[in-house]
């Protein structure tokens, strides 16, 4: 088909093209239209001073995916949602399937959107959720922070306990350092010994056997306690440690606590409505190309079944067509056969029935 036939067809087949697009694009311009308006509020959580610092507890290659997985499961929170609905009056169900987060690119920021029926209330909602999934991260920190805390705090005082009453039992105030000075109480009388003798002294140095014996025994006894009092000397220094340790980290935690109590933490927008002149314009138009698409294959389609339709059938066309006039086989005589040789000298042409009279002419007169 030439261009033409197309715009004839066009012509013919117009208020298709015409009627399907406009119908479609009238019926989603009604939808968006009278579609229920909602309102979206996004609230960004600005992190530099809480993810990667030295006070934070997100830290290393991970610590961006770790604090965005962590916020979105605060903000999903049964406590923290419900906390929410308390605060604002929104049903729980609401905040659940109306609430969204997600990663600024690729920075640790993390934003929160809220979109509800409520021009005025999307902003409140999406700000309380936030606020209260940032603290409900730092508020379990803090009391995990605490609990550790006191676990180390009970267990320095046990060991404490432990050595004081080991001490006491003893009688040795501090066993390591009498331990010392007997020996070295030992080695003196030992030395006064030996000196005595060089210089020639036998008898008092003979007297110097009682107290050397009587420090030795003195130090035999007070190393007898050393073991013991050494492993719950070691048990007070870990525990110690580890107390000084679980402090430094709760520590870590109330700053970060201090930090995302930061009013600048949390940035709220204001709320927009989902259905816009640029949101309709962006249902309207794709729609409208597809119609037109559809009217264009309901022509062609429309146009093959007419041409079907006005095609003969098989029938048909014979009976116009008229009947065929056959042929018999046996009438055609091959050349050189008997049959063509007697009637070579027949006429060519069959002799008529009724053959017209001759005109007499002069010669026959």
């Amino acid at each position: 088909m030439e261009i033409a036939d197309y715009l004839k067809v066009a012509r013919r087949r117009w208020w298709i093209l015409v009627l399907v697009p406009l119908l479609a694009a009238g019926a989603a311009l009604a939808y968006g239209l009278l579609s229920p308006k909602t309102y979206s509020s996004t609230a960004t959580v600005l992190t530099p001073s809480l993810v990667g610092t030295q006070y934070s507890q997100f830290t290393g290659p991970q610590a961006i995916a770790q604090f965005v997985s962590a916020f979105a499961a605060s903000a999903a929170d049964p406590t923290v949602v419900a906390r929410t609905a308390k605060d604002t009056g929104v049903s729980t169900t609401d905040l659940t399937d109306q609430v969204t987060v997600a990663q600024v690119g690729a920075s640790s920021n993390v934003k929160l959107t809220y979109s509800g029926p409520d021009e005025k209330g999307a902003q409140p909602v999406a700000q309380t959720l936030a606020t209260n999934a940032l603290t409900n991260i730092y508020s379990a920190q803090g009391k995990i922070a605490g609990m550790q805390v006191d676990a180390a705090k009970k267990a320095l005082d046990a060991a404490n306990k432990a050595v004081n009453a080991y001490v006491v039992k003893v009688g040795v105030g501090e066993p390591a350092a009498a331990y010392q000075a007997a020996i070295s109480q030992v080695t003196w009388l030992e030395q006064t010994q030996a000196t005595y003798r060089a210089s020639g002294d036998n008898s008092a140095a003979d007297l110097m056997r009682g107290p050397i014996t009587a420090a030795q025994k003195q130090a035999r006894a007070i190393g007898t306690v050393l073991p013991q009092y050494n492993t719950l000397l070691s048990a007070q220094t870990v525990a110690n440690e580890t107390y000084q340790s679980v402090l430094g980290d709760r520590r870590k935690v109330q700053v970060q606590a201090a930090a995302a109590a930061d009013p600048g933490v949390i940035q709220t927008s204001a709320a927009e409505p989902d259905v816009t002149a640029a949101s309709i314009a962006k249902l309207v138009i794709p729609v409208f190309g597809a119609a037109v698409l559809l009217a264009i294959i309901l022509v062609a389609l429309f146009e093959f079944i007419a041409a079907v339709r006005r095609q003969p059938s098989g029938d048909e066309g014979l009976a116009q067509a008229g009947p065929v006039e056959s042929r018999d086989a046996s009438a055609v005589i091959a050349p050189g056969s008997p049959e063509s040789e007697a009637t070579r000298g027949e006429a060519p042409f069959p002799e008529e029935k009724n053959p017209p009279k001759r005109v007499p002419s002069m010669i026959d007169a």
